[in-house]
């Protein structure tokens, strides 16, 4: 073992002070002997051999059984669920009328064995599907993610398994075979004749017998129904392990990809290429047309995700009062409110109404407002430059000019214009898109 294992770590008493291997493994042999687990045998002076202890076989093999990861192993699951199923299913396989005692209990007995065998089996594929899982986290390219998810772990022995179950057809047959168990469970008969043979066999008292023989049928029936359950665990760590590979190529494309970095560059190169001008002023420009009205570029702390907190109640109660008549005058109040509001809907209208297609123009000096609602709409297309037309719910940008710019300095010589019962200073317009 030290020669296929040198590297090995050892504790001083077992030889980690020595180099030798000869002597580290003399070290080993004497510190196994004190504790027990080999037992020295001298039969002639000549001859001079070691036993394991009977105490340390039954750990040895569970050590081993823990540790198989043997994927050829998996190829005997299919026929280890046949087997069950097929004798289980086979005419008058719990008969206790054409059965011995203690043929009854051997059959039981194997059965048992060859359930807790593909049991075992299950384990194994739940650990092999977990160790895809650290292979995954681990991958360093998009192309390895993909690889591993495609090929290695679709093609891979544990998947024997889950073809078994799944498309195979033997869940079914679980299910009759755990039906003609819990038939002999309930059939008091039955279990006289397996406790019989648990009697003969085993030589213990017709009461110890009975309640043996039900554990033992009890215990056949919920093992063959864990079979079940195991495999749809086995579905779930699947489906986490399709999530994983989709998260992690994700990443790996898309974070740490170069569409980020091909972004980047773009907006570096706008950046040098249009300094110095407005987003709302590039939509003539190649490569710059917006599909939204508005665009916001976050950049540092502000792209952050915000923290969440928690928003209070609100009250929105019209009035505190609940009278007929306090509510009927609280909603006249909002509709009345809502009627002279500033809206980009009522600037919209304007623009549409006095600039039909692009690159129109118009002032005060062209438009006609005739009453307090066309102000009202005058004022918001002053006061937005862009919204969205009520006709063919596209985006309507425009832009506004005054004639006092550039005039501060001389008020007097600012054009003023009538427009019903107002006087106001002029104001052109033209429209952008």
């Amino acid at each position: 073992m030290l020669v296929e294992h040198p590297d090995v770590e050892l504790d001083e008493e077992e030889g980690s002070g020595t180099q030798d291997l000869r002597q580290r493994a003399g070290v080993f042999y004497n510190q196994l002997l004190r504790a027990g687990w080999l037992e020295s045998r001298r039969p002639s002076l000549d001859e001079h051999y070691a036993l394991i202890s009977p105490f340390l076989r039954p750990l040895l093999r569970m050590l081993r059984q823990l540790a198989e990861q043997d994927p050829a192993e998996l190829k005997d699951f299919a026929a280890t669920l046949n087997s069950i199923c097929r004798s289980l299913l086979a005419e008058g396989a719990f008969d206790h009328t054409k059965l011995t005692p203690d043929d009854f209990r051997g059959t039981v007995k194997d059965l048992l064995d060859r359930v807790e065998h593909a049991i075992e089996q299950l384990h194994a594929v739940e650990t092999l599907v977990l160790s895809f899982e650290q292979r995954q986290r681990r991958s360093e390219s998009g192309e390895a993610t993909l690889h591993l998810f495609y090929t290695e772990f679709y093609e891979g022995e544990h998947m024997v398994c889950y073809d078994t179950l799944r498309r195979g057809g033997l869940l079914p047959r679980l299910n009759e075979a755990r039906n003609v168990v819990d038939g002999a469970l309930a059939n008091p008969f039955a279990k006289e004749v397996l406790a019989q043979g648990l009697v003969g066999h085993r030589h213990m008292s017709p009461k110890e017998a009975d309640i043996e023989a039900e554990e033992m049928l009890v215990r056949l029936e919920r093992r063959l129904g864990s079979i079940a359950a195991r495999a749809r665990v086995i579905d779930g760590r699947i489906a986490a392990f399709a999530r994983l590979s989709a998260q992690r190529y994700r990443y790996q494309t898309e974070v740490r990809g170069r569409r980020p970095e091909q972004v980047r560059a773009f907006l570096q190169a706008a950046d040098e290429r249009y300094a110095g001008r407005r987003f709302a002023d590039l939509d003539e420009e190649s490569g710059m047309n917006f599909r939204c009205p508005e665009v916001t570029l976050y950049y540092g702390r502000e792209s952050l995700s915000p923290e969440r907190k928690t928003r209070l109640p609100v009250d929105l109660s019209l009035v505190r009062s609940t009278t007929e008549t306090d509510l009927l005058e609280a909603q006249d109040l909002i509709r009345r409110r809502n009627l002279h509001a500033i809206t980009p809907q009522r600037a919209g209208r304007f623009v549409e109404k006095w600039m039909d297609d692009k690159e129109a123009k118009a002032s005060t000096a062209t438009v006609n407002v005739a009453n307090a609602d066309d102000f009202l709409d005058f004022l918001s297309a002053i006061a937005f430059e862009r919204a969205q037309s009520m006709q063919t719910l596209r985006p309507v940008r425009w832009r506004v000019r005054q004639a006092r710019i550039g005039r501060g300095l001389e008020p007097e010589s600012v054009d003023v214009d009538e427009q019903g019962e107002w006087r106001v200073e002029r104001v052109e317009f033209e429209r952008v898109s």
